[in-house]
Formats: structure tokens, sequence, C-alpha cells
């Protein structure tokens, strides 16, 4: 399905390994969703419009994925990011895409958008693909 998305990615990193996915879920006590994992399989750190996706640590290329999704959450988290939301991007502004945790620790869908300045999330897209299309 993420497939078609792709090549709409202005950077074409290789996918990860499942290996190296569920080594991230594991670190934030997460599992991701199925748009996500497919996507972060097929490309690392896609790019979309101004969303600059934040790499899953891949042991083939630690140097250039160190900068990855449970850092940049524990650093969001630490400027006032709630405990129930995980970074996925961000736009360059301070604003960052997050995923909602839902009760079972599953990531939900629903993509939201922390906005810095006010400090909360707003919900922006039902899930990925439909973010992917509106850029």
């Amino acid at each position: 399905m993420m497939e078609r998305y792709v090549e709409m990615s202005a950077t074409q990193k290789n996918g990860v390994e499942l290996v190296e996915l569920e080594r991230l879920e594991r670190i934030l006590g997460v599992s991701f969703g199925a748009q996500y994992r497919e996507l972060v399989r097929l490309v690392n750190a896609p790019e979309f419009g101004e969303w600059l996706f934040y790499p899953v640590k891949d042991s083939r290329n630690l140097q250039k994925t160190f900068d990855d999704v449970a850092r940049n959450t524990k650093l969001a988290r630490e400027n006032g990011l709630a405990a129930e939301f995980v970074a996925i991007a961000e736009d360059g502004t301070g604003d960052l895409m997050c995923l909602r945790i839902g009760d079972a620790g599953q990531l939900l869908e629903e993509v939201f958008v922390w906005l810095h300045e006010r400090r909360e999330c707003e919900l922006m897209y039902r899930n990925l693909v439909e973010m992917i299309e509106n850029q």
C-alpha cells in the first residue's frame, strides 16, 4: 500500500530491517501501526513536503541514523510533549509530527502536530496516507 508513496519522498534512503524497527518499538514501549511500519521498511527517514521524518536507527548506518525517533521523542518530551505521543517528524520550525499511543501500547493511525509555541498537539490527518497526499 505505501509503495506508491515512496517515490513521492524527496529522499530515497534504504528502508530499515524489521529487527531495527522492533528494537525501536522495545525502546519506546509501543508498537507502530501498519502504515508507518511499511513506510520505514521501504524508505528510512522519508521527506514529504515540509516534513522530515526522523530515521529509525539502523545498525548498517549508525552515523546517519543517530538522530532517530527515540532520541527526538525523548527530547520533545523534555520540552513539553505529552508522554502519550511519539515524535516521528519535524518541519524545521519546531513543530513535530506525532502519533498517539493507544491504551494497549499501539500507536494509533491519526497524525497529530505538536505546535511548539502553544505546547499542544492538534489532530491534523486521519492517517499517514492522508498526510502524504496533502503535501
